[in-house]
């Protein structure tokens, strides 16, 4: 039986496919141990680091970088790339241009890390730096030229994405069926609201039956399993964050009560939501 990921490769080279960037601007940074350089929020970002380590901050996590790693930041908002000791950053920006690149840039997450990018890719590295070539040169045809070269690293950087198992569910089976995923997508964006298998339907343009079998099978489990597993990741970010009772964590996520949340939390970790927190609180002291 074919795994998962392989299909979703299989999916994702027909879409790529049909798939263009357009490069806007491209850079080569040297940072001396302790500087930064900020960068503004811009369509899509990346960042490859050709020495040196870096760390990326205010966008999403925080993100180390070592040589040969790429990163890319579909949403890119403002954000700071900082040298812990010199460094090199390649940097530039794209543009979906092509008719079906723009959903698929809103259905990558908000920061793609592609780790050891050229080791999996070892032709990448050049390719990057013939990017920077073909980009300052003044000649006819460099900015198309450019433009190529760029949708070929930044769909060899998505491939390296999901082969090492990087990819969320959701964005996987965006790939392969669009309606299924508006469903998690709506899940994933309201998990307190009182979604039905009916309603969820709906988001996806499908019958009852129809939306539960391809549910099933692209997602690996049952619409109401699943939204409970979604409930449950956004219940231990609020606990962890510590401002919210049990009380408003449940009422939050949809439960008509902290008893109907605690017990359902207790199936899904094993602990009550109280004691989940604080050996969270326990564990993050003793690590502080």
């Amino acid at each position: 039986m074919e795994s998962p990921v392989r299909q979703a490769l299989e999916d994702l080279e027909r879409l790529l496919l049909h798939v263009e960037w357009t490069l806007l601007g491209f850079a080569e940074t040297p940072l001396a141990a302790g500087s930064s350089m900020a960068v503004a929020a811009g369509a899509v970002r990346f960042h490859y680091v050709v020495s040196g380590t870096v760390e990326v901050g205010g966008c999403a996590l925080p993100v180390r970088l070592t040589p040969g790693d790429f990163l890319m930041l579909p949403r890119s908002g403002a954000h700071r790339v900082t040298a812990v000791e010199d460094a090199v950053v390649a940097s530039g920006e794209l543009t979906a241009t092509s008719a079906s690149g723009q959903p698929f840039a809103l259905a990558l997450p908000d920061s793609l890390g592609a780790c050891g990018f050229v080791v999996r890719e070892p032709h990448m590295g050049p390719l990057i730096q013939t990017l920077g070539i073909e980009f300052g040169r003044m000649r006819t045809g460099n900015c198309v030229m450019a433009s190529r070269i760029a949708t070929i690293i930044a769909s060899a950087a998505v491939r390296s994405w999901v082969e090492n198992g990087c990819a969320p569910d959701q964005w996987l089976v965006s790939v392969r069926d669009p309606h299924i995923a508006r469903a998690v997508a709506a899940m994933r964006e309201a998990p307190g609201e009182q979604w039905t298998v009916e309603r969820l339907a709906r988001v996806a343009s499908a019958s009852r039956t129809v939306f539960a079998e391809r549910f099933r099978e692209l997602v690996g489990d049952s619409p109401n399993r699943y939204l409970t597993a979604v409930r449950m990741e956004h219940a231990a970010r609020l606990l962890r964050d510590g401002r919210l009772s049990v009380a408003d964590v449940a009422a939050r996520l949809g439960y008509s009560s902290d008893v109907a949340f605690s017990r359902a939390f207790r199936r899904h970790t094993g602990e009550s939501p109280a004691m989940w927190r604080r050996a969270t609180a326990d564990a993050s002291a003793l690590s502080a």
